[in-house]
């Protein structure tokens, strides 16, 4: 039998990063809200490890972006490494791709309850509780931004060492690549009990026996990390039970908010059912919000919210005041999914131009959706304007390449009716 013991477990912090796709123009509360969350994040996690009397603090990677790890952040970084030892609390560090060990730059010390692993081989330190061995943490640091190599073959557990977390920065999954490639078998058959992994921004248990975990970073960055983002509180029993707890760190979320246009027929409609939902979105989260509209349906609105102008103009005035709010909900950007105020069904059927371009388009459509996306991806490889940028169109995904193509069929429809009825007038 072993001992009960817990812990935090978190990673890619990038702490005094930068959100994208904001400018902090002009003044008001929300410069300085943006500008601390990452650190804020970071205090709620040792908030959360305080709180919950764990015994330590698992950083999987990426402190900081090796470019953006100011004194500043050092500062904010040490401070809340030294609240934790002062409750009694170890934390356990790899580097990640975003702040290697030739790029790490420690100029504030840090408390000797703080154990960084070693770029040169698989450590394996102690995890003390009340004077005995409660656990045995084995991890490895990235020495330069990009590692080749599959840095999980070095993690071998000694039975003797009790329960075995392992910390890793790496991408799971992958045959190669830049970031400590390896597979989920591997990590299953090595002998660890609990993977402590960074990396993937994305919460996701990837087994349970053992525990694989990514827990995720712990503030969003951007707007394709919409969410809850935090970390995870694991207790671990005398007999090595596993209970995962997940607990949210973000100060500001990311998140979308669908609408469908069908029934709106002015554009003041639009912005008062938006900011409609805005208070309820403000209450449900409890925190400020940077928010992603997502236009859908079809109607009368839709050539006005997919023009640039029609954009700028909904963001600018939902926007107005917003920045010099407390708790904010500001409207990042508007992902326009309209279509055309035309019923496709019908059309089809009508011996004219848009009816033979819209049957055309039937003959891939049709196709079972695996020949569709070869077929899709076919196509936009042979185009010669696009031949000089194959690398580009080979990271896209099929998904995204059968979002474009349903998006040109309801453009191609637009215009061509939209020529028809010129022609009709002249």
């Amino acid at each position: 039998m072993g001992k009960h013991f817990s812990f935090i477990h978190c990673a890619d912090l990038h702490l005094g990063e930068p959100f994208g796709d904001v400018r902090l123009g002009g003044s008001g509360p929300w410069n300085e809200q943006i500008s601390k969350s990452t650190f804020k994040a970071f205090e709620k996690v040792v908030d959360a490890a305080i709180d919950n009397r764990v015994d330590a603090i698992l950083i999987s990677g990426d402190v900081y972006n090796s470019d953006h790890h100011s004194l500043a952040a050092q500062m904010a970084f040490a401070r809340e490494l030294y609240r934790a030892a002062e409750n009694g609390i170890e934390t356990f560090i790899v580097h990640g791709n975003h702040d290697p060990e030739e790029a790490w730059r420690a100029d504030i010390p840090l408390p000797d309850m703080v154990h960084i692993f070693s770029s040169s081989e698989v450590q394996a330190l102690p995890l003390m509780k009340d004077g005995e061995k409660a656990a045995t943490i084995y991890g490895i640091s990235y020495k330069t931004r990009h590692v080749g190599t599959d840095l999980a073959q070095g993690f071998h557990h000694n039975p003797e060492d009790g329960f075995a977390i392992g910390m890793l920065h790496t991408d799971v999954g992958s045959a190669s690549g830049n970031y400590a490639p390896c597979t989920i078998e591997e990590l299953k058959n090595s002998g660890i009990d609990y993977w402590a992994l960074g990396h993937i921004h994305t919460r996701k248990t990837l087994s349970v026996k053992p525990y694989v975990v990514y827990p995720g970073n712990i503030q969003g960055l951007n707007i394709s990390e919409i969410g809850p983002r935090g970390c995870y509180l694991v207790d671990v029993g005398a007999y090595g039970t596993v209970t995962l707890k997940f607990i949210e760190s973000d100060v500001i979320r990311w998140m979308d908010m669908v609408i469908d246009i069908s029934n709106l027929k002015q554009i003041g409609e639009l912005i008062t059912e938006i900011s409609r939902r805005r208070a309820g979105l403000k209450e449900l989260t409890g925190r400020p919000s940077m928010v992603r509209i997502v236009l859908t349906g079809s109607g009368p609105l839709h050539e006005m919210v997919s023009s640039d102008d029609g954009q700028e103009y909904i963001l600018q005035t939902l926007n107005e005041k917003e920045q010099f709010r407390f708790l904010f909900a500001y409207f990042i950007k508007i992902d326009d999914n309209t279509r055309p105020d035309i019923n496709l069904k019908e059309r089809r059927q009508i011996p004219d131009i848009v009816g033979t371009y819209l049957r055309t388009d039937d003959i891939w459509n049709d196709l079972p959706a695996e020949e569709k996306k070869k077929a899709l991806r076919k196509i936009v490889e042979e185009q010669p304007e696009i031949m000089r940028y194959s690398k580009l169109v080979k990271s896209l995904n099929d998904d995204i390449l059968v979002r474009a193509f349903r998006k040109a069929e309801l453009l191609g429809a637009e215009m061509l009716t939209e020529e028809e009825a010129n022609n009709e007038d002249h």
